[in-house]
């Protein structure tokens, strides 16, 4: 019975740091990709602010508009909305990466398992960290 319960400790101990390191691999990725994601969003919205037909439209591209975030807002202008997209990351990160192993060890003994079998653990985990 002693064994059990330390064994219950261990599990609970390395799915903690699991959710851990996760959350902080997240956060890490999440600050890494921000300002790609904010330029590719802001040069999304400058090709739907121009007409089709405008012949004075300038051609842009992604150093531009980056440049221009910089020069207006500042280096920090490319990290404007960062602090919720870590606290999403926080909690939906590991709810789906420690959820889909949980699911994956309750499915199959072993953890392996089909394609299939997969996808659709994959996808309940997903769906149940959104």
């Amino acid at each position: 019975m002693k064994a059990n319960v330390h064994g219950h400790k261990e599990t609970r101990t390395r799915t903690g740091i699991k959710i851990l390191l996760t959350s902080l691999s997240a956060m890490v990725a999440e600050t890494s990709t921000f300002p790609i994601d904010l330029t590719k969003t802001r040069l999304q919205l400058h090709g739907e602010s121009q007409p089709l037909s405008s012949s004075t439209r300038r051609p842009t591209n992604s150093f531009r508009v980056a440049a221009g975030i910089v020069r207006d807002q500042g280096a920090s202008g490319l990290y404007k909305g960062l602090s919720p997209a870590i606290i999403r990351h926080l909690f939906y990160t590991p709810i789906r990466i420690v959820g889909y192993e949980n699911l994956r060890n309750l499915v199959s003994a072993d953890g392996s398992l089909s394609l299939s079998s997969k996808a659709l653990v994959g996808g309940i985990s997903g769906a149940i960290a959104q």
